[in-house]
């Protein structure tokens, strides 16, 4: 190296090491968002200092479409922009949260300090600017997580005469914006966790035309067990009146060590009406272990819950060889209907949706980190069942109608299909193959018929 490089170097680190008012941690959050900043920027940033001091650390959203410490919108609708700034002031405190929000508008051309508050939490989660309810204000939506990550709040803020009036603060375990009910506006969907004596439960916060919430907001108590909310999943719920659909929300809550449960509910008319629960007299239930994760497997507009069942004389076979099969289940007049059965993969990332001809007839097992599905003689047991204490004999097998193969390595992938296997998918570094069985026509899928079936995930 030169020691003109080498001098160029030096200056260059020089250089960064004294932004002003700038603070390198050697954090991940400081080394995914450099604080190197905008024109702009940095005339937002020179007011904070002029208004609060230096001790100042800027703090970024860790999600969403605004991932800036500094947020430049018009907020009050007049035309011009105004600017939000995210930072920690100060020294470290055991008993004062440090992250602090401040609003900046421009007079004659230069940004002013307007207002200094405190934020809600301890880190940023994300950051929106939108529209709620039936008011045209534009409304300031900041997520937290807390100090041990695993409490959330929730703070909805709004720019008026002169400062940051907040309008909702709320902890959740799960928070989102959504139409819910189809009107064209936005409703605050919150899903808090049972805790402590507390069940439990779902609510909807819709401003009204003023701005304001309801004191008691849509709410409905979801179960005394669900200690989490992992998944909110959204579709067209039919009503049975021809072609008419209502709006679902699907939750998948944690309810268990390992499992999860699925309610349903419906908003309309600003009432959160529960369409299903698991009860002792409902079968089948909705618990499962918690890799399976309510989604529209396919693609309807309608949510679909997974449920793991056994295939046909699992009982009588040793765990290793006894892959699940899922069911995939429909909410109609507040029961389950069972829609597909599939082999369900959480860990590869891939559904197979059973033919419905070969239900009742197939059976699968793993051999050789393959799924293989086998047609299988019938014994006199009834063969599909949705039991898994059933005991049964062990069934016959007949031929094997399919292999399905997931591997990462493109040699071993080439010389599968040098052996007949189909290349299905390549995604995120594996290969997705399949090998159909030369067997009777009736039992035999077409290529067409197995890449339809197969489902890959996100």
């Amino acid at each position: 190296m030169t020691a003109k490089l080498i001098a160029g170097c030096l200056t260059a680190c020089l250089l960064t090491a004294q932004l002003p008012g700038c603070s390198f941690s050697g954090s991940v959050e400081s080394m995914l968002s450099p604080p190197r900043l905008t024109v702009e920027q940095e005339q937002i940033y020179q007011a904070l200092q002029q208004s609060i001091g230096s001790q100042i650390s800027l703090k970024y959203p860790k999600s969403g479409e605004r991932l800036s410490a500094f947020i430049v919108d018009d907020l009050d609708g007049d035309g011009s922009d105004e600017a939000v700034v995210f930072y920690e002031f100060g020294r470290d405190s055991l008993n004062e949260n440090r992250l602090r929000i401040s609003l900046f508008d421009q007079k004659e051309g230069e940004w002013t300090a307007v207002d200094h508050i405190p934020a809600a939490g301890a880190e940023i989660d994300r950051v929106d600017i939108e529209r709620l309810g039936r008011n045209p204000r534009q409304n300031l939506i900041i997520r937290y997580s807390m100090v041990d990550g695993f409490e959330h709040a929730v703070q909805v803020l709004h720019y008026e005469n002169g400062e940051l009036a907040e309008n909702l603060k709320k902890p959740y375990s799960v928070m989102e914006l959504r139409d819910l009910d189809g009107d064209g506006t936005t409703e605050v969907l919150i899903a808090a966790a049972a805790k402590d004596s507390e069940p439990a439960t779902a609510f909807v916060y819709e401003m009204d035309e003023n701005g304001n919430y309801p004191e008691m907001p849509a709410s409905r108590r979801l179960s005394d067990t669900m200690t989490d909310v992992t998944r909110i999943a959204y579709g067209n719920l039919p009503t049975g009146r021809g072609q008419e659909t209502i709006p679902a929300i699907y939750m998948d809550g944690i309810t268990g060590a390992t499992t999860v449960q699925t309610v349903v509910l419906n908003y309309s008319d600003e009432t959160l009406s529960l369409l299903y629960a698991d009860s002792p007299e409902r079968y089948p239930k909705t618990e499962r272990s918690g890799g399976a994760l309510t989604m529209d497997i396919d693609d309807d507009g309608e949510a679909e819950i997974p449920v793991r069942f056994a295939f046909y004389d699992q009982s009588v076979l040793p765990e290793a060889v006894a892959p699940k099969m899922t069911n995939w289940y429909v909410c109609r007049n507040k029961l389950l209907m069972r829609e597909y059965s599939s082999y369900y993969s959480a860990q590869d990332g891939f559904v197979f949706l059973l033919p419905k001809r070969w239900e009742g007839s197939v059976t699968a097992r793993l051999e050789n980190d393959e799924i293989v599905f086998w047609s299988f003689e019938q014994p006199s047991a009834p063969a599909w069942t949705e039991t898994e204490d059933s005991a049964h004999s062990e069934a016959v097998l007949l031929e094997p109608l399919l292999r399905l193969a997931v591997v990462s390595d493109p040699v071993a992938a080439d010389a599968m299909q040098s052996d007949g296997y189909l290349l299905l998918q390549q995604k995120n570094s594996r290969y997705y193959l399949g090998k159909i069985g030369d067997v009777s026509r009736s039992m035999r899928l077409t290529p067409s018929e197995l890449l339809v079936s197969m489902r890959f995930l996100q």
